[in-house]
């Protein structure tokens, strides 16, 4: 959510310095979030993990969650 902000207020910004004619927000919000999620889960030794795990092949329960026994 952060990084989602700071796209946003870069977004504000260029459109400020460009007298109006400003770009899609997007141009500016995709690179910030997508940005912290790769340098997140690299940080955190999860990149490899997140990049092949697409298309939910290889599920892994969230470590968080307890699940209960039947």
């Amino acid at each position: 959510m952060v990084a989602y902000g700071f796209g946003l207020l870069v977004t504000y910004v260029a459109l400020n310095l460009m007298d109006g004619h400003g770009q899609p927000a997007l141009l500016y919000i995709v690179p910030f979030t997508l940005g912290t999620l790769v340098t997140l889960a690299r940080k955190r030794g999860e990149l490899n993990r997140m990049w092949n795990a697409g298309g939910g092949v290889g599920e892994v329960p969230c470590p968080h969650i307890r699940l209960q026994q039947q």
